[in-house]
């Protein structure tokens, strides 16, 4: 291979660092793989196994629409891996908000991404790759298409520039003469000329080669020529020319939309994603990349069943985060709007469908689309089993239906938690790669400079976090760069086994994890005493154990594997974390024990415990912490005082540091002293001096750094002897060693209290109850509400609770005040949203009733239908008459009002008749109503033609249809009358029955004869219809007979038989024509001669073809001759009969549950001769105490499993299967043993989704807790409370999977710890309630003020008598001055009995009160004196009013009364009524004078003297008499009503 030496002209920056500043580099040009990159080799051998970098993909041009991204990737190799930079022909990079570099380790590919492209960035693009052994560049270009008005624009600035003569000579400027420039060679033009000139305009070319000195314009055009024509084929190899089609037949295919080009790609894969060209006549105009995002479904949308009116939820959870996934239903794609409501979780890993106001048109299938991946299910809709209400839409219901039954923001959160600790990894594997590389340079480095006391090591820079550490000596005292403390080395001679050797080294990558070492054996030291002597204090490698080690704040960790040096193949020995973390020995982290280490087996590691391994020196570090710069390096302690500010001064102790180091190793006759490798890498003495340099020198040298840390700059003066500032010597050395960049990192900070979910926008309906709820990440951390910036507190109609780490904020009766936004505030964290109250349209239930009657009246006269309604204005008021608009006309009139609407037709026809509907609608919803007008007319006439039932001689038979519009009453009679054909009178027949149909016996024969006839009606006698003529004594043929069946058949023999027709035509059937056809013919053949008819109803047809299919039909012959042909006969094969099938096989049963059993079997096998196919098979049951089976299928199944219903609980079946086909059933196959309806054993689990742990309730009300549960068999239910059995005070029941425990007037001894546990043979489960059973406190006591700090006042009260009794009783206090008059609260949540008031002011008077809270309320106020004074007034003197006092007691008395109750069985019942009275009257229900109070099968409320009961079901013991009293100490009343059960 031909080879160049070439000069390494690499801009700073951009390649390698070179060795010294003054001296470039010298290369070796070669030659690359991929045409257009330039290659550069620093040395002409390359060691074994090394390589210079070069592309395996190079970047390819662009030319992108502006506003889009644009994206370069490159692929590179080399070893060690290559660092890939990026520059630009003009201008700088260094806006990282537009520039981006990024890397992929799953691909390998380097990225530089351009955000919202300009003209701006149009430009050569270069792309660097290096490492110590070369360097290889290559560029592409950016164009950008300009938009169309900033094109338009553009250019018509350029052309007024041009045209406009005065604007020529502001345009020319003065130039100082220069000297000619200096012609250059060929090989002299820098390379970034060619980049220039290949995106520059033709105009330009003279400007540039005038800057570059190019003056030979013939070679520049000859060599740019080919520098393109290079580009061009370049192009061509980066880029794989797509094969598409125009007709959608290939995978690919391009069709034309009048001037635009759509391009399509089907099937999509993964792979089809990538930077897709248009070229167009060979020039590139349009480059775009196509990213198909790698997500997939963990949680997919399931199946829902919902009901009319109510609303369905559809919910999945992805694995990658994505803002938007697309939602198709039946086919189209859906928005959010009106009918859809389409959400996105803030992780965007959850993604919601609501479907609002299910009909029967919204079933279907649903899918979720999420880039090449989809999941569908089904939306079924059931209808409401509710009777239909007449001319009346149903209400819309507020229940929900669907969801995927699962915790999806759990399963969202711990994906979560797995994309951030799959991100952590990768990072870590980045570092470790990269420190593999950099310890490699630096070998690679010392064999290439191996003279003097060091290597070059200024590209061997091992760090973390990309800046260098430590530095270290280098060739002969110089400084040489980016080396850290791990080039000292610590590998020692003879039998050292010290912590800090290369061999027991370890890495650490981003996320703190730590790789083990692969040598088992090495790191270990022979002799500890101190388990915490040292910052880094090591133990023996345990592979399930590891270290971790805190350096306060840092950017970059001191190395990559702590303070010792490190193989390839090695791992780092300490972990290094960034913030406050934990630093702990592997013991301790693993088992807690922070002296777990004094049980280790003697080999303590100690990094800079200053042991000699061959003469057994120890010095010991009594120190456990040490400080950088103000930064806590701590030994099993947390640091909790890291900031960002003091990276200045941890820089400042770290150069003290590192001069102490180096002052104290020169006073010790260290002057030589470097790191040791670990190999001999050279063939230098004085590299192998320096390998055999006693360990004690080298640990010596890191005791000096270690102790400086411990004990500070002062302490290392004592020891030294001699003050570090004052060599100078160090000061130079010093000053070159340290790096620019910060040496500790910033602090992570806990992140505290998120919001899982935060809160969203809600709409509710006037008078509706409301809830707002969030979840944070915290179920230990307390929040509060606001509205509108007001704090809210539970109060009135206002409830705020909380269940774990969910805030919840119900409104019982929202209403036009509660609107406005709510926020909910959390550590620091707050989130917003919006309660919207609206008020639609609603409508009386009594004047819907009303409306909903149809009105009826005749025609001519006027109809008005009137409708009440209320709800906010502004409101649109519609009426429509089927379906269409009602505008005003001349016989319509619309009237319109604030509170109802009225809908006059006046002079009504009957064409009028039909549904009349009033809409409703304002700003908040719609309401609607049905009516239905009938209009009553004279019948239209009756409608023909007539169809004759019988033509004989003496009698004609005929029928016709009743009128199309019978005017809104029946018909009731018809009226005839009849001509004979040739005579001009009519004759009366006179009137006729309701129905249809007339028997005329006066005729003639052969006459005819022609009727009128008229529908009569209570509204009149309509039009007359009159029939055609009709002809007595006229042919009728006999009807159709039944499609035949066949009896048997053979071979050479089929038996058919049939049924005689229903219309024999008015005479005697005389006989049958029986007729065949095969199957696929059109032909049918005669079986019997047509001159001879079958007499009877069967026939035997032996003319047949074996193996043929046929079928057959038949017509009945009377005296007019033959009728119509009845239907065919089913196919059926001439052919000998089946044989019956075998037995089935392998029957088995497959499930059982309390009503059902599934069954499934093998299909019988085939015998020729002796056992056919089988068709279909039948299952049979047999109850354990019966001797009777009984078949469960009518018809033959072909199914080979079935599922038995309906059958009786923990009862005994026998079940057998039996095949059957045409030629019989086979012989049943019975299970082997009996089966048992009952399901499977089954754990116990509770059912219900969101059970309440903590309960509050009010002393004296009931307490009520209930449990939902499956198990089987059937399990045993036990309460206990604070672990022991309930008292007999509580009420347990339990029955149909569900428990509950009601102890109807709870005090506060029932509070405690509530336990249901539910077990059976299978296991147990069991659930905890905490109750607490309060009252509103009482007030605080006396008030004492103190001043102990002027402008202060201390609150001093006493304790409220209910803080023994109840531990989340606190105090509340407020303050009045003298200048208002209104209370503001200045202390809450006060848990102590003093609180001390600021901002007092002289001359005021203050008056403070201290209210009790608990959880059910507020106590009354205590009231303090007076404190200060306020200046002396005159006197006011007011003459106040005596008012009579007046006596608000009442006796009891009912308000609202009980109303009459009818209720199905089985079904819910509740009853209500009003009561007032004061004293607040005790209420008792009795059923026929029998108290409920206790009874847990009602459910007795009691709320502001509104007094209900519910009946869950509804029995017959339930029906009878119910009575409410109401006593109190001025009386007593009583109110009764019935129940009746309605079967």
């Amino acid at each position: 291979m031909m080879k160049a030496i070439i000069a390494d002209h690499t801009a700073t920056g951009q390649g390698v660092e070179p060795a010294e500043p003054h001296k470039k580099r010298v290369g070796f040009k070669k030659r690359s793989k991929i045409p257009g990159v330039m290659v550069t080799q620093w040395m002409e051998e390359l060691p074994e196994g090394k390589s210079n970098p070069d592309f395996l993909r190079k970047p390819i041009a662009l030319t992108i629409q502006e506003g889009r991204t644009a994206a370069f990737k490159a692929v590179v190799s080399g070893e060690p891996r290559p660092e890939v930079s990026w520059r630009r022909a003009r201008g700088d990079m260094n806006n990282t908000d537009k520039f981006r570099n990024k890397y992929d380790e799953s691909t390998g590919e380097y990225t530089l991404e351009i955000l919202k492209v300009t003209t701006d960035e149009a430009d050569t693009y270069k792309c660097y790759a290096h490492n110590e052994f070369g360097k290889a560049v290559c560029t592409a270009t950016l164009n950008v298409i300009e938009v169309g008005f900033k094109k338009k624009k553009a250019m018509e600035e350029a052309d007024m520039a041009t045209t406009d003569p005065a604007e020529f000579r502001k345009m020319l400027r003065k130039r100082a003469g220069r000297a000619k420039p200096q012609e250059k060679k060929e090989g002299d033009v820098d390379e970034s000329f060619w980049e220039i000139m290949t995106s520059a305009e033709k105009k330009d070319y003279e400007r540039i080669c005038t800057e570059f000195g190019v003056t030979d314009y013939r070679w520049m055009l000859k060599k740019l020529g080919e520098f393109k024509k290079e580009q061009e084929e370049e192009q061509k190899l980066d880029g794989v020319m797509i094969p598409y089609s125009e007709n959608m037949e290939m995978k690919h295919n391009l069709k034309k939309v009048g001037k635009k080009l759509v391009f399509t790609v089907k099937d999509l894969l993964p792979e089809d994603a990538g930077l897709y060209q248009v070229d167009v006549e060979e020039v590139n105009v349009f480059s775009t990349e196509f990213k198909i995002p790698s997500v997939n479904f963990i949680v997919k949308i399931q199946e829902v069943k919902a009901k009319e009116r109510e609303d369905a939820l559809f919910e999945c959870v992805l694995s990658m985060p994505l803002p938007k996934i697309v939602w198709i239903g039946k086919n189209a794609t859906l928005e959010d709007g009106d009918k859809y409501s389409i959400t996105v979780s803030e992780d965007k890993l959850i993604h919601r469908l609501l479907v609002k106001d299910c009909m029967q048109l919204d079933k279907g299938i649903y899918t979720a689309i999420a880039g090449i991946k989809s999941c569908s299910a089904w939306l079924v809709i059931e209808a409401d089993s509710g009777p239909p209400i007449p001319y009346k839409k149903k209400s819309r219901k507020t229940t929900q239906a669907g969801g995927s039954g699962l915790n999806v923001e759990k399963l969202a959160q711990e994906q979560q938690l797995k994309l951030q600790m799959g991100n952590g990894e990768k990072n870590g594997a980045k570092t470790q790669d990269k420190a593999k590389q950099q310890k490699m340079a630096m070998v690679n480095g010392n064999a290439e400079h191996g003279e003097g006391h060091g290597f070059d090591n200024s590209r061997s820079r091992l760090d973390c976090g990309g800046s260098g550490g430590l530095d270290r000596k280098g060739q002969d005292g110089h400084d040489s760069g980016g080396a850290d403390l791990n080039d000292i080395g610590i590998k020692g001679t003879g039998n050292s086994n010290d912590a800090l050797s290369d061999s027991g080294a370890e890495y650490t990558d981003s996320s703190g994890r730590v790789l083990p070492n692969k040598d088992p054996n090495v790191g270990t030291s022979q002799n500890s005493d101190d388990p915490n002597n040292n910052l880094l204090n090591n133990h023996q490698q345990d592979p399930n154990k590891e270290k971790e080690c805190l350096i306060g704040n840092s950017k970059n960790d001191i190395n990559q594997n702590g303070l010792g040096g490190h193989k390839d193949d090695g791992d780092a020995a300490n972990r290094i974390y960034h913030g406050n973390e934990r630093m702990t020995s592997d013991k301790e982290t693993e088992a807690g024990n922070p002296e777990a280490s004094t049980t280790n087996t003697g080999k303590n590691q100690n990094a800079l415990k200053g042991r000699d391994a061959q003469n057994g020196q120890d010095a010991t570090n009594q120190h456990k912490s040490a400080k950088i710069g103000g930064h806590s390096v701590m030994n099993g302690e947390d640091d909790q005082h890291a900031s960002n500010e003091q990276d200045a001064q941890c820089t400042k102790d770290v150069q003290k540091i590192k001069s102490t180091h180096y002052a104290q190793n020169e006073q010790e006759g260290l002057n030589r002293h470097t790191g040791i490798s670990g190999e001999n890498n050279g063939p230098s003495d004085r590299q192998s001096d320096r390998q055999a340099e006693s360990l004690d020198n080298i640990i010596g040298h890191l005791k000096s750094f270690g102790e400086h840390e411990l004990h500070g700059k002062d302490k290392n003066a004592e020891n030294t002897g001699q003050d570090p500032s004052d060599s100078d010597e160090n000061k130079d050395r010093t000053k070159r060693r340290l790096r620019q960049a910060p040496l500790l990192p910033e602090a992570v900070a806990d992140p505290g209290v998120q919001f899982v979910s935060g809160l969203s926008n809600v709409n509710v309906i006037i008078g509706q109850p409301a809830e707002l709820t969030c979840k944070v990440s915290s179920d230990q951390c307390d929040g509060t509400w606001y509205k509108d910036g007001k704090k809210l507190a539970t109060g009135e109609g206002i409830i705020i609770s909380k269940d774990g780490a969910c805030h919840k904020l119900t409104i019982k009766n929202c209403q036009a005040d509660n609107s406005g936004k709510y926020r909910f505030e959390a550590d620091g964290r707050k989130s917003e949203s919006i309660l919207h109250v609206e008020d639609p349209p609603r409508l009386n239930p009594g004047d819907l009733d009303k409306f909903s009657e149809p009105v009826v009246v005749k025609a001519g006269q006027n109809a008005i239908f009137k409708m009440p309604f209320v709800g906010q204005e502004p409101m649109k008021i519609q009426w429509y008459r089927d379906g269409e608009e009602l505008i005003e006309e001349n016989n319509v009139k619309i009237e319109k009002f604030s509170t109802h609407s009225r809908l006059i037709l006046s002079k009504c026809q009957r064409k009028q008749t039909g549904e009349i509907k009033i809409k409703i609608k304002n700003d908040h919803g719609t309401v609607e109503a049905y009516s239905k007008i009938v209009v009553l007319d004279k019948p239209g006439p009756p409608q023909g033609p007539i169809e004759v039932g019988e033509s004989s001689a003496t009698c004609i038979e005929f029928k016709w249809r009743p009128p199309k519009d019978d005017g809104g009453s029946p018909v009731k009679n018809y009226i005839l009358e009849r001509q004979q054909i040739g005579r001009n009178t009519w004759k009366k027949i006179g009137e006729v029955s309701s129905v249809p149909h007339y028997r005329d016996t006066d005729v003639d024969h052969g006459r005819k004869y022609c009727y009128r006839i008229q529908a009569v009606t209570d509204e009149g006698v309509s039009e007359i219809m009159m029939t055609e003529d009709v002809m007595a004594g006229t042919l009728a043929f006999p009807g159709p007979p039944a499609a035949p069946k066949v009896v048997s058949a053979c071979s050479d023999c089929i038996n058919v038989a049939w049924t005689a027709p229903s219309n024999t035509g008015g005479s005697r059937i005389m006989g049958y024509n029986l007729e065949k056809r095969k199957k696929g013919s059109s032909l049918w053949s005669a079986v019997n001669p047509p001159e001879e008819p079958i007499k009877e109803k069967k026939y035997a047809v032996k003319d047949l073809v074996s193996g043929t299919e046929y079928e057959f039909r038949v017509t009945a012959i009377n005296v007019s001759g033959a009728g119509e042909a009845s239907p065919p006969s089913e196919f059926v094969f001439a052919r000998d009969p089946k044989k019956p099938p075998g037995n089935v096989s392998d029957l088995k049963v497959t499930d059982t549950t309390y009503n059902t059993v599934s069954l499934a079997w093998a299909k019988p096998s085939q015998e020729v001769g002796v056992q056919d196919e089988a068709k279909g098979y039948f299952v049979e049951i047999r109850p354990a105490e019966s001797i009777e089976w009984i078949r469960c299928n009518a018809h033959p199944i072909t199914l080979t499993s079935f599922t038995i219903k309906g059958l009786k609980t923990m009862s005994m079946y026998w079940v057998r299967v039996i095949a059957t086909n045409d030629g019989g059933n086979g012989a049943p196959t019975d299970v082997d043993n009996y089966v048992v309806a009952m399901p499977p054993p089954v754990r116990p689990r509770f059912t219900d989704q969101k059970m309440n742990s903590f309960m509050v309730v009010r002393a004296g009300n009931s307490l009520r807790i209930r449990v939902n549960f499956a198990a089987s068999p059937w399990p045993e239910v036990d309460w206990l409370k604070d672990g022991v059995p309930v008292s007999k005070r509580a009420t347990i029941s339990t029955s149909d999977g569900t428990s509950q425990l009601l102890i109807p007037s709870s005090e506060r001894t029932d509070t405690g710890v509530y336990t249901v546990v539910v077990k059976n043979m299978v296991g147990q489960e069991t659930f905890s309630v905490e109750v607490r059973v309060t009252d509103e406190p009482k007030p605080p006591g006396p008030i004492a003020l103190e001043e102990n700090v002027p402008g202060t006042v201390t609150v001093i009260w006493e304790s409220s008598p209910d803080e023994k009794r109840d531990d989340r009783l606190h105090y509340m206090v407020s303050q009045r001055d003298s200048t208002k008059q209104t209370w503001s609260t200045v202390g809450d949540r006060l848990f102590n009995n003093k609180f001390t008031a600021c901002n007092i002011m002289p001359g005021r008077e203050y008056h403070f009160r201290v209210y009790a809270k608990n959880d059910m309320g507020m106590s009354e106020p205590s009231e303090s004196p007076t404190w200060g004074s306020s200046r002396k007034r005159d006197k006011f003197v007011i003459k106040m009013p005596i008012y009579k006092e007046y006596n608000l007691q009442c006796a009891p008395s009912f308000l609202v009364p009980l109303k009459l109750h009818t209720a199905p069985k089985g079904y819910e019942c509740y009853m209500t009524c009003a009561v007032k009275g004061n004293p607040v009257p005790r209420i008792t229900w009795y059923r026929n004078s029998i108290s409920l109070n206790t009874n847990t099968n009602y459910y007795i409320t009691n709320t502001c003297g509104v007094c209900s009961m519910l009946i869950l079901r509804v029995g017959p013991k339930d029906e009878g008499e119910y009575t409410i009293r109401a006593e109190s100490s001025l009386g007593r009343a009583e109110c009764s009503t019935t129940l009746t059960l309605k079967e």
